[in-house]
């Protein structure tokens, strides 16, 4: 019980630490120039992406790192001076976002063969990572896109937290316990209904009315969750607990955003389908 209880202190100075360095980083990138949002979605698609093969390697993979790390960089650098044109960026989306979503209800075994290796890689990080970008555009590059951008990061925030302290209070029956022992049930409806706090931010958000505004951002939270458990699948694939270290004590980038590649990419789907700034 001792040692439980220290773990979940540890737990909760990660957490403050991690808020204490990321939040006022992110918000002043997003809320600041335009080129802030794009070196934001650059740093952490690369970064990730640089994560994601060394812990294949270290699971005796042999990912194409260089080549897989610069075509990320890439379809980053693409999207945000073209923007996407057709329906091939949503298609592709939706697709990745199946399979990845698909194969956790396959258990653990040889997930990221199935899943993902070198070229996965690339789409997973390049293209899902880019969805900052593509909601940035898609909402006209102005003061409201910025405010769009920024509210999605604070509600992938909140929906986090509310199922970190719910599941540590009330939380018994387990979620996940294949995929994340410490993942549950009281804690999954924390996390949606700390996906939603965001909402008084609407005035932010002119285009948005109240209802379509609720449906982005429990669809934002609902992706953040599953996000952690694609995650937590593809390390308990790989038998490791953490991505490489960045920050003493954090674990990797990767550990830190593994809600953002499917909160935002759910969020431009969901902004598209709507067609919320035709």
């Amino acid at each position: 019980m001792a040692a439980d209880t220290a773990a979940e202190s540890s737990g909760l100075r990660q957490r403050v630490l991690a808020a204490v360095v990321f939040v006022p980083v992110i918000l002043l990138l997003v809320e600041g120039a335009s080129w802030g949002i794009f070196l934001l979605v650059l740093a952490v698609a690369v970064r990730c992406s640089w994560e994601y093969h060394h812990i294949l390697e270290e699971a005796g993979y042999r990912p194409i790192r260089l080549p897989g790390s610069l075509f990320v960089l890439g379809l980053c650098t693409y999207f945000w001076r073209q923007g996407t044109g057709d329906d091939l960026t949503a298609l592709l989306m939706a697709a990745i976002l199946l399979v990845v979503v698909w194969a956790l209800f396959q258990g653990t075994e040889r997930y990221a063969a199935n899943a993902f290796l070198t070229l996965g890689g690339v789409f997973f990080f390049g293209v899902l990572g880019s969805a900052p970008l593509l909601l940035f555009q898609a909402a006209g590059r102005g003061e409201e896109a910025h405010h769009l951008v920024a509210v999605l990061f604070l509600c992938i925030w909140l929906a986090d937290s509310g199922a970190y302290f719910s599941g540590r209070f009330w939380g018994r029956a387990k979620l996940a316990p294949a995929i994340s022992p410490n993942k549950t049930r009281v804690g999954c409806i924390g996390g949606v209904v700390g996906s939603a706090l965001p909402l008084p931010l609407g005035f932010l958000l002119p285009s948005f009315s109240p209802a379509s505004l609720l449906g982005l951002l429990l669809i934002a939270g609902i992706g953040a969750q599953v996000g952690d458990l694609v995650e937590s699948a593809f390390k308990r694939d790989m038998g490791i607990k953490d991505a490489p270290m960045l920050i003493p004590g954090h674990g990797g980038l990767l550990d830190r955003f593994d809600s953002y590649f499917l909160a935002f990419p759910l969020a431009y789907l969901y902004v598209d389908m709507l067609a919320v700034f035709s």
